[in-house]
């Protein structure tokens, strides 16, 4: 993630104050059969929360990258595509850090550390056509929940339904987002 964010790419055609929303894996087999893993990142944006935090609006676009060569594949703009109603729209839907995670900051970089461990499993096992283990899907789902932004996880559910109805179960879809305080 942070090297997306290194990319000339990310530099010169995203404000300043964006930032990327947990991956969505895709898997894509080319004419020939090879598969190949593939990260979609919503970028949304943020803005200084009154007393601290970041203000989080809705994605405003997807980026795509290969796995192993961390390579652009795909840029969306979200408000060109509209995946969904209101797509573009820029009130507030929700405040990071959440209040569900009162925790310090290192308690919050070591939960976020541990998923980011669990994506890299995740994705070496669609890489080697295995099975996520039970407990370890169990463990990612767990953190997942825990740490997914509420306000955005109705869009990240448009962007990747099948990736979040498997780990967070059935929830809401950005056609009919969950109202927000901070909208």
């Amino acid at each position: 993630m942070k090297e997306i964010r290194r990319t000339s790419f990310f530099r010169d055609h995203l404000p300043m104050e964006s930032y990327l929303a947990w991956p969505v894996p895709v898997r894509r087999r080319d004419v020939s059969g090879t598969s190949a893993t593939y990260l979609r990142f919503a970028v949304f944006s943020g803005s200084p929360a009154p007393g601290g935090g970041v203000l989080v609006r809705p994605p405003f676009a997807t980026i795509t990258v290969a796995r192993a060569t961390g390579r652009l594949t795909e840029y969306s703009d979200l408000r060109f595509s509209r995946p969904w109603p209101g797509a573009g729209e820029s009130a507030p839907v929700g405040r990071f850090p959440d209040e569900r995670l009162r925790t310090t900051v290192g308690e919050y970089n070591a939960l976020r550390h541990r998923l980011l461990c669990g994506y890299d499993e995740l994705l070496d096992t669609l890489e080697q056509d295995r099975t996520l283990p039970a407990r370890t899907a169990a463990e990612f789902s767990e953190l997942l929940a825990l740490l997914i932004e509420p306000g955005l996880e109705p869009y990240l559910r448009a962007i990747g339904p099948a990736f979040f109805t498997r780990f967070l179960g059935p929830g809401p879809s950005a056609a009919d987002p969950q109202p927000s305080e901070h909208r």
